[in-house]
């Protein structure tokens, strides 16, 4: 039979577990491959968990086929009201080459759970190059070009949508989470912009080239 000093032992490290897991997904998402006993203790303690953070205005989504589970906060209405609560989670204004890549990224996984049976997606620092350029112009100096293209890559790891493995500086995992971020509607959408953009570009280059032309004759 336990003792009270026994339960109240119990009671400590389950609030400390508990504790911890709510501290990891303030600071980012929370992954099962990584942290299976926050994982344990997030699936156990969920409901508890998820009312803790509807109390200041953050919304817990799980998916507990990718393993994977982060907190987002709910756009308001009235951005401009005064009753409008100060921004726990950050929102990310991405740029074109930002977010060019996490398309090419999420078309890549897509393609990978479609073909392959291994759960993990590594892919390598030469693959997004190739994946990149030919969406950019072309250019004299392609050192100055990979670099540019090489600090694409670091800023979208720093953000959590590419994780370098250990003592493997070119290879990276693309973590499922990316999957709620970028969906195949906006993967579309995307394409159809990019098409636009890669259209009107090319119009440009056609009357470069003629008018050219003309002033040499």
């Amino acid at each position: 039979m336990s003792t009270i000093h026994e339960t109240g032992a119990l009671g400590a490290d389950a609030q400390r577990d508990k504790s911890a897991v709510l501290i990891r997904l303030l600071k980012g998402p929370l992954y099962l491959h990584r942290q299976r006993d926050l994982w344990q203790v997030l699936l156990r303690e969920q409901y508890s968990i998820r009312d803790y953070f509807q109390q200041i205005g953050l919304s817990l989504l799980i998916d507990e086929a990718e393993g994977y589970a982060f907190l987002k906060q709910p756009e308001s209405e009235e951005e401009e009201s005064a009753q409008e609560l100060p921004r726990l989670v950050s929102r990310r204004s991405l740029s074109f080459a930002q977010t060019l890549l996490l398309v090419c990224l999420r078309k890549r996984l897509a393609e990978h759970d479609s073909e392959e049976s291994a759960p993990r997606l590594i892919v390598t620092r030469q693959e997004i190059h190739q994946w990149l350029l030919p969406y950019f112009p072309e250019v004299g100096n392609e050192v100055k070009q990979r670099r540019e293209l090489d600090a694409l890559i670091k800023k979208c790891d720093e953000m959590g949508f590419l994780s370098m493995l250990p003592k493997h500086p070119d290879d990276f995992e693309v973590p499922r989470i990316l999957k709620a971020f970028v969906t195949a509607e906006q993967i579309v959408e995307f394409n159809q912009l990019l098409a636009q953009k890669l259209a009107v570009a090319g119009n440009t280059e056609d009357y470069a080239e003629e008018h050219t032309q003309e002033n040499a004759e």
